[in-house]
């Protein structure tokens, strides 16, 4: 058997198509790797373009039943529209496509060309501009 190289994600696999999302059923396994990828989507869409590579996003993962203790790096690279990932102690890794219309996307769901600064409006307590 061939052990995967590493995690392809498309967010939009976790979004229900009518209310844009999380579906109401959801098993807790895949709400688990719904959050996991969805707070490295944040983290690094929050930071467009400059982009910090610490994300904060401690990695899931328990090689030898022991929990990682690693915290994910990440930045938006690749191919266009892929945010690729990879926690530096255990080496697991991967790469998130399909989050630009998702709940995830802070940067509003533009992707901010190199050399430019996104827009963001300032929000109230309340979400609103």
């Amino acid at each position: 058997m061939v052990e995967p190289k590493g995690w392809v994600v498309d967010m939009r696999h976790y979004i229900d198509e009518d209310t844009g999302g999380l579906p109401e059923v959801i098993p807790e396994r895949v709400l688990s790797l719904a959050i996991f990828f969805g707070a490295i989507v944040a983290r690094v869409t929050d930071h467009l373009p400059d982009g910090d590579e610490h994300t904060n996003v401690p990695c899931r993962r328990s090689p030898g039943r022991r929990r990682c203790r690693g915290d994910i790096i990440a930045q938006l690279e690749g191919p266009p529209g892929y945010i690729v990932w990879q926690c530096p102690l255990c080496g697991d890794h991967g790469m998130i496509h399909g989050w630009e219309a998702t709940l995830w996307n802070r940067d509003g769901g533009a992707r901010a060309l190199p050399g430019t600064r996104p827009s963001r409006a300032k929000r109230g307590r309340d979400g609103r501009k």
